[in-house]
């Protein structure tokens, strides 16, 4: 059978003159001295062929990596004598120059350089200076020698060489530049930026699309510029109602109560006085106090005891089976069966509203009340705006102005002040002590640290002008 047979699988592997057939394609009648290309490897000489075991014999064993699942072509050349004695003289001369320069049989990837004969001297050494010496210019054109002329580079610029955006069409457009694109200078950057300013009062006048961040340290508040107008950033983080338990208010029970008896308070007076078994208690801090009652002696009120009124800030009570947070505006409270009321006086809701800050306090509602307890006959107050206020020479210790009565003298306050004028140095608490002291014109806020809150010279008499803009209670936050 003498035509060119198509295998497309076989595998050989090294030291083996085995070609194995993977596939059912016939290797009957293979001629001897035929040859077989596998995988485009050089050619082999085939001797014969086993139908059996579907292998083809090679004269010379391959020798390198196996060849697996290969294709392979076989050609009957086997009356071609002198063609198939160079094949193998081939095939041996080149297992015999890996064995002898290369990496093995097979394989002649590399051959040392100690076995080049007479290589040229050039070959084995770094070249000389002389050798590589020389002018730039003998091998450089003219034109990259110089600048070039003028007439070099003019012309007329093709429509190829213009943007895609200049419109050719157009006569005007041709007569433009392309546009440059121009990277912000380090003055309009920062003109981007807001701008950070103090200010005393709150404003009014338009940014006028001006960046702009305004902080007024006196309120601590920060006003943020829009367009045509101020943004106010709210500075509160909380808010809830706090019952204020005057002299003389008290929760009244529905019927005795025996037990035991939890509550947390904050004293601003009398310390723990007016709470069940008068404790001692420091003013001016949060506590969680627990006592029991007897049977013998049962509580009928939360806020007196013993002819003792409690004064202060009663925030949470809490009895054997039941329990309240006092928070809510509201006068019968039923889990504590029991409802506000006064042992003199006028009943009226003891709650204000307290909103927290970032500083830890909680701070009141303004209570500015509009008609002073007490002014002095050098003090005047605007008809039209109780909130503002003027003095005239005010020179005698009781020629002052106070707020609030005796109950509030204990309290802890911040005051908001506008001093539009003063002629010397105004006291704002009774002790006439700093840091609470008006020395000139501007804003002003005082933390008064339970203290009647008292306006008067601080040494001669005071002539001025200003606006009280809030009074507010100030209490820390608990940390129960």
């Amino acid at each position: 059978m003498s035509t060119v047979r198509e295998f497309p699988s076989v595998t050989l592997t090294n030291n083996s003159n085995l070609v194995q057939i993977n596939t059912n394609d016939s290797n009957f009648s293979v001629v001897p001295g035929s040859v077989i290309f596998i995988a485009g490897d050089r050619p082999r000489v085939v001797t014969s062929g086993n139908t059996v075991n579907r292998t083809l014999t090679l004269a010379i064993a391959y020798t390198g990596n196996d060849i697996v699942e290969k294709s392979a072509t076989l050609i009957p050349l086997g009356q071609n004598n002198a063609l198939l004695s160079a094949i193998t003289s081939l095939t041996e001369a080149q297992n015999g120059l890996a064995e002898a320069y290369g990496d093995g049989p097979g394989n002649v990837s590399e051959i040392s350089f100690s076995m080049i004969v007479d290589p040229p001297t050039t070959a084995t050494q770094w070249p000389t200076w002389t050798q590589v010496q020389g002018d730039i210019n003998e091998v450089l054109p003219e034109t990259a020698t110089r600048f070039p002329d003028f007439s070099e580079v003019s012309g007329k610029v093709s429509i190829e060489q213009l943007p895609d955006d200049i419109d050719t069409d157009n006569k005007r457009t041709q007569a433009l530049s392309p546009p440059v694109k121009q990277n912000l200078s380090l003055t309009h950057i920062l003109s981007d930026y807001p701008t950070l300013k103090k200010t005393e009062v709150l404003p009014e006048d338009s940014p006028n699309n001006e960046p702009q961040i305004r902080y007024d340290d006196v309120r601590g508040l920060v006003h943020i510029s829009l367009t045509d107008r101020w943004v106010t950033i709210p500075t509160v983080i909380g808010s809830r109602k706090f019952a204020i338990f005057q002299r003389g208010t008290i929760i009244r029970l529905n019927s005795a109560y025996s037990g035991g008896i939890k509550l947390r308070v904050y004293p601003m007076g009398n310390g723990g006085l007016g709470l069940p078994n008068n404790p001692t208690l420091a003013n001016h801090q949060w506590h969680e106090y627990e006592t029991t009652i007897p049977e013998e002696t049962p509580l009928y009120k939360i806020g007196e005891f013993n002819s003792e009124y409690f004064e202060g800030i009663i925030d949470y009570v809490e009895l054997d089976n039941s329990w309240a947070t006092l928070d809510a505006d509201r006068s019968y409270y039923r889990s504590l069966n029991g409802y506000f009321d006064v042992a003199f006086g006028t009943l009226k809701s003891p709650f204000r509203t307290f909103y927290q800050k970032a500083d830890g306090y909680w701070y009141s509602e303004d209570i500015t009340p509009q008609t002073p307890n007490y002014m002095g006959l050098s003090w005047t107050q605007d008809p039209n705006n109780y909130r503002n206020y003027s003095v005239n020479d005010a020179d005698g210790s009781t020629d002052a102005l106070r707020f609030f009565g005796d109950d509030y003298d204990d309290y802890s306050f911040e005051i908001i002040l506008v001093v539009h004028s003063m002629n010397r140095h105004m006291a704002v608490t009774i002790s006439n002590s700093a840091p609470n002291i008006v020395y000139e014109a501007e804003p002003y806020r005082f933390l008064t640290n339970a203290e009647r809150i008292y306006f008067k010279r601080r040494n001669n008499g005071i002539t001025g002008s200003m606006t009280v803009e809030s009074i507010k209670i100030r209490i820390p936050v608990s940390e129960y």
